[in-house]
């Protein structure tokens, strides 16, 4: 488990989680070389740049002083994006996969710093977050759905 200092850390190791996803697109596009393949891609990375851009722009000092955020999930970033998951020959469902099971970690994640903040305010950002990369994550089945 982490102990957080300050808000503004938490928010650091999850703007850095997220961009790892950002990494992980952009190998896929290099390597696939199926065309549904890299539509998907090309869908996911936009939505999470849209998505990482939110993300780096919340002003963590209007949720009120921090305090310290005790018995979060310490991911080993090899636990979030396992290394060689993605293959030249990756079908769209085992990106899915990697990608679904990646937002989910990371919703877990928010949901368990909502449990531990100080603030009701605090509380409400983390719950927001978890529900943003709920949305995402279905955002991304559905697109799946429909492809």
């Amino acid at each position: 488990m982490i102990a957080f200092k300050e808000l503004k850390d938490v928010l650091q190791k999850t703007v850095e989680w997220e961009k790892k996803l950002n990494d992980l697109y952009d190998v896929a596009s290099f390597g696939l070389v199926k065309d549904d393949s890299k539509k998907l891609i090309t869908f996911l990375k936009d939505r999470q740049e849209s998505n990482l851009e939110i993300l780096e722009g919340i002003d963590v000092k209007s949720y009120g002083p921090s305090g310290w955020v005790r018995f979060a999930a310490d991911y080993r970033e090899d636990e979030l994006i396992p290394n060689k998951v993605i293959t030249r020959e990756s079908s769209p469902k085992q990106i899915l996969d990697t990608i679904l099971e990646y937002g989910e970690k990371l919703r877990d994640f928010y949901k368990m710093i909502s449990e531990h903040v100080v603030s009701e305010r605090q509380r409400d950002l983390f719950d927001s977050l978890s529900r943003f990369k709920e949305e995402q994550t279905n955002r991304i089945r559905n697109f799946a759905r429909s492809g």
